[in-house]
């Protein structure tokens, strides 16, 4: 099986009513995580034992900003509508081959513009109900 080039791996929202992949992106990641519930007994030896329970995933990105819309691509004036509605996205990340895909709410969008930079942002997802795997 061929290793996955992380230039393939990109960050997709439901941005103008379609799925749609983040502009100039330069990162982009997944987290999933599990909390633990605790299941120790008298009988488990002065060890602790666990057992699965609420599951979670956020996604998380890094990009350049560019002002006006660009076509086919989710850029951080649509993000930050979408941000403002408070509303779930479709999500998707990953290429051919693996991809996972949801729904999330956007939690924060951060811009940084640093003298004699380019200007870029960041931003990130928390997951709302199943993630899936394609």
């Amino acid at each position: 099986m061929p290793i996955l080039n992380a230039t393939d791996c990109v960050l997709s929202v439901t941005t103008g009513g379609s799925l749609q992949a983040v502009a100039h992106s330069t990162s982009a990641s997944i987290s999933m995580n599990m909390d633990l519930r605790d299941s120790t007994t008298k009988s488990s030896g002065g060890y602790q034992e666990n057992l699965g329970g609420l599951r979670s995933w956020e996604l998380s990105g890094d990009a350049f900003v560019e002002i006006g819309a660009i076509a086919g691509k989710a850029d951080i004036e649509e993000l930050w509508v979408t941000w403002e509605a408070q509303l779930p996205v479709a999500v998707k990340f990953g290429s051919a081959g693996m991809e996972y895909t949801g729904s999330a709410l956007i939690t924060s969008i951060s811009i940084d513009a640093g003298v004699e930079e380019n200007a870029t942002y960041s931003i990130s997802l928390t997951g709302t109900g199943t993630l899936t795997q394609a």
